[in-house]
């Protein structure tokens, strides 16, 4: 034999696919698609969807439309009326650096307070220093035993005329 020469096969093979099959239907309607698909019913629904589609979205916008025009806030929010206290705050940041410049500018400087009654405002350093060299007032409340306590009402005295104990009655 010579290589790379055919040799005829006149012979059929188990492996041979055979086209001429007979198929067997099942009972339970297993099987593929005996019928093609129905163009018209596939259009009819999608033009169905659409006209539902379009009258949700109309029903949808005129209802938005009525509270819209109904809505008494609405009215107020365009005439720009301020709401009551308390109010978001739009930069919160922001007015929290201004409170603590406030505050740090309260602790920090000399201000009158009362000026007829001669009372000033001292920066919190300063008034720390002048209370340690002054010093804090102080009692020592150990030594004293009625320390808080209210002595004891007297007790009443009885009339001197009359006779307790006793009865007048004839």
């Amino acid at each position: 034999m010579i290589p790379g020469t055919l040799i005829p096969c006149s012979k059929r093979t188990d492996t041979d696919t055979d086209m001429e099959q007979t198929v067997h239907h099942s009972p339970n309607g297993a099987g593929h698609e005996q019928s093609e698909v129905s163009v018209r019913l596939i259009v009819v629904s999608l033009a169905g969807l659409a006209v539902v589609a379009l009258i949700v979205f109309v029903l949808v916008v005129g209802i938005f439309r009525y509270f819209y025009d109904t809505d008494k806030t609405g009215e107020a929010l365009r005439q720009g009326v301020i709401p009551p206290e308390p109010r978001i705050e739009v930069a919160p940041y922001e007015q929290l650096q201004q409170l603590r410049v406030h505050e740090d500018h309260i602790l920090n400087s000399y201000a009158w307070v009362d000026k007829n009654a001669g009372t000033v405002r001292v920066p919190i350093d300063r008034a720390i220093d002048l209370l340690a060299a002054k010093g804090l007032p102080s009692h020592n409340y150990l030594d004293d035993i009625l320390a808080g306590k209210k002595s004891p009402a007297p007790a009443k005295q009885p009339e001197a005329g009359v006779k307790q104990g006793s009865s007048n009655a004839k």
